[in-house]
């Protein structure tokens, strides 16, 4: 084995990191994931080639390295052997440019038989094994938080989960500060937020905090009264404030709040299952908005007690990080879209996309 330093292998941009089953940790595999832990913001370059070098001169055995991210999913590759694949949260960075760890082996498959697509883990890459963080009731490595994991209490004066597109009127601002405030006329609700959150806030006065950089700017060419849309990240019930998410960042001028505008579908179309064709209006943040315009097939699992409600209206769907990552980053407004969607959660206005997404050619 030829022992470089890790210099200039940390300057290699990693889009897949993959793991081979192994009883010991040789230098390659680790080189390979101290650069992941670079690439997704939890180590500096420094830090990941002094963790080298004391592994390499047997100063250090500890290899372990905990890691957020969530579960993509598992399977069998051409030579059967199992595959389970993580994206990694990395600190600051568009969720397009999160690495990608992939283990490889028979035994991965028992590890992570209790996982779901898009469960939200810690992942430990030395061990190879991976633990949801909502079961982790509070204990956090380093004293991080995932800002996606699940939240299920309201809290005494600490920060709630709310990962989600708030829209409304906004009151007043301070640019200095990176903070406003705004009256609250719709707010999305996913399996990543809390539903009470959505009901506290709805048609009340919030305070939203922690803009910076270039959203600063953004806020700065809103007016008092004009409809904004803002991404946020969490909410304290005891200082009724949201907090700036600092992922998928959106904080920009907006239309007025209407259902039919936003997508949210009719009553008569939530728990639809199955493939849709349509337009897309907007696609940002691993989520369509598409204008719906055929009802392609219906599948056993659609609980829609009037699928063709749909037609001619919008419909928000989201989910697209997975297996359809590349694809979402080469789709344009007004193409037009196949795609397949599933309604889990008729309390949600959003859909999440199946396993069939195809540009349809004019």
């Amino acid at each position: 084995m030829k022992l470089n330093l890790l210099t200039t292998s940390l300057l290699v941009i990693f889009t897949s990191t993959i793991f081979a089953e192994k009883k010991t940790i040789d230098l390659d595999a680790l080189r390979t994931k101290l650069t992941a832990a670079v690439k997704a913001g939890e180590l500096t370059r420094k830090e990941a080639v002094q963790k080298f070098n004391e592994m390499k001169s047997g100063k250090s055995s500890d290899s372990s390295m905990a890691l957020n991210g969530f579960f993509l999913g598992g399977k069998v590759d051409e030579d059967g052997q199992y595959q389970a694949s993580f994206i990694l949260a990395g600190k600051g960075q568009d969720k397009s440019k999160w690495p990608v760890v992939t283990f490889t082996g028979k035994s991965f498959e028992s590890r992570f038989s209790d996982l779901q697509k898009s469960d939200a883990v810690v992942i430990n890459l030395g061990d190879g094994t991976a633990s949801k963080s909502a079961e982790k009731k509070g204990e956090n490595k380093k004293g991080k938080q995932l800002v996606m994991s699940k939240s299920k209490s309201k809290g005494k004066g600490g920060n709630t989960n709310f990962y989600s597109i708030v829209i409304g009127r906004l009151k007043s601002k301070d640019i200095e500060l990176g903070e406003f405030t705004m009256e609250v006329d719709y707010a999305t609700l996913n399996r990543y937020n809390n539903a009470w959150v959505k009901d506290e806030i709805m048609g009340k006065t919030v305070k939203v905090t922690g803009v910076s950089g270039q959203f600063r700017d953004n806020l700065l060419l809103i007016r008092k009264g004009q409809t904004l849309k803002v991404r946020t990240g969490g909410y304290s019930a005891a200082s009724k404030t949201l907090s700036f998410a600092h992922k998928f960042n959106v904080l920009e001028r907006a239309v007025p709040f209407s259902p039919d505008a936003h997508g949210v579908p009719p009553e008569s179309f939530r728990g639809f299952g199955g493939v849709i064709k349509g337009k897309i209006l907007e696609a940002s943040g691993y989520e369509v908005l598409l204008l719906a315009e055929e009802i392609v097939s219906v599948e056993d699992s659609n609980k829609a007690s009037d699928a063709d409600s749909i037609k001619g209206k919008r419909v928000r769907i989201s989910g697209f990080f997975n297996d359809h990552a590349d694809k979402f980053n080469s789709l344009q407004t007004s193409d037009t879209l196949r795609v397949g969607i599933q309604h889990r959660n008729r309390v949600f206005d959003m859909f999440d996309v199946t396993d069939v997404l195809e540009i349809v050619e004019p």
